[in-house]
């Protein structure tokens, strides 16, 4: 996942756990996202209740999980941002 987020960017535009969690549960099979502002979108391939998993165009796969204790999202690096490609 190649970073669009600049370093002087602070946590203070990052979306709620309960925010990222009705995103997530919004998707599905098919569906395009992009993950905390990077460039690369990713077509997710499988969801269940507590992960999605998604593919990016070079078939590099991904699973997004969430954290059952704390209710944060996690890719490798705390997930602040979802956004549908979808409309």
């Amino acid at each position: 996942m190649t970073p669009s987020r600049s370093d002087s960017s602070t946590d203070d535009d990052a979306l709620a756990p309960a925010e990222i969690t009705d995103r997530l549960d919004g998707l599905d099979v098919g569906d395009t996202v992009t993950v905390n502002d990077r460039e690369l979108p990713y077509e997710v391939i499988e969801t269940d209740a507590y992960s999605v998993i998604a593919a990016a165009p070079n078939g590099h796969r991904v699973t997004i999980s969430q954290n059952l204790q704390s209710g944060g999202w996690t890719i490798n690096e705390p997930v602040y941002d979802v956004e549908s490609l979808e409309e």
